[in-house]
């Protein structure tokens, strides 16, 4: 696989299977995924206790550049389909896999 591009999709856990669905829609079949993963972000601390409840689910996803901008589009629709917006942060950097 030729990938030129490293995507880290920092998700609130409950959105997690819309995400993974998209992936799967993209055909970005090669992921490494950590869950129950806590944090701060803009939505708040998740630490899956009851004062900070929820986590998050970390992927990390490889792919050639031109599959970037559909990936973050189809992400933001996921977002965006939520009543309570989940947490969700796309970083994207360069990449060489050897």
């Amino acid at each position: 696989m030729a990938a030129n591009k490293l995507a880290f999709i920092i998700v609130e856990s409950g959105a997690e299977p819309d995400v993974m669905q998209v992936l799967d829609d993209l055909g970005l079949d090669h992921y490494t995924r950590w869950s129950d993963i806590s944090g701060h972000g803009e939505t708040g601390r998740k630490e899956g206790s009851a004062i900070f409840p929820g986590l998050n689910t970390v992927l990390m996803v490889a792919m050639p550049e031109d599959r970037v901008e559909p990936l973050v589009e189809r992400l933001h629709e996921v977002r965006d389909s939520f009543i309570v917006t989940p947490g969700m942060k796309i970083i994207v950097t360069d990449c060489v896999m050897y």
